[in-house]
């Protein structure tokens, strides 16, 4: 029987959350100290690129290594860790979208003074990063 390659696969009694394997978190990581080196190489103009690209590429490529580390399974992947990942994605999935709905507000209060504006991948990596800081305070109050 061949199993679909969809994210969520629910069988009679349990959900399976379909994961990377553990070994996708040193890949990550590795993108990680590639950006950093990238950013520090610009910095001190050893490589000298647009600064739009440069953010471009470095933006992308920490949003890569967020998302890789976000899908990667834990050393004990368990059904309370199932819970937990499932609840912080939609915590920080409603993080998002208040972000985007109070943003404007925001700005028409304080008249451009407090710029929250962010683009797309700003929104993106601090929702990991508030996805990352749920999954530890979950894990660490279980």
């Amino acid at each position: 029987m061949v199993e679909p390659n969809y994210l969520i696969i629910m069988n009679k009694n349990q959900i399976e959350l379909r994961l990377l394997p553990k070994y996708f978190k040193k890949i990550a990581f590795g993108i990680m100290l590639a950006t950093l080196c990238f950013i520090l190489l610009f910095v001190s103009e050893i490589i000298t690129t647009d600064k739009e690209v440069t953010k471009t590429i470095s933006k992308s490529l920490f949003l890569i290594s967020l998302l890789i580390l976000s899908m990667t399974k834990n050393k004990i992947e368990d059904e309370l860790t199932l819970v937990i990942r499932l609840k912080a994605f939609a915590a920080s999935f409603i993080f998002g979208v208040l972000i985007v709905i109070i943003d404007p507000f925001i700005n028409l209060l304080f008249e451009g003074a407090f710029l929250l504006n962010k683009g797309v991948t700003e929104l993106l990596i601090s929702m990991l990063l508030v996805y990352f800081s749920m999954v530890f305070i979950m894990k660490r109050n279980r």
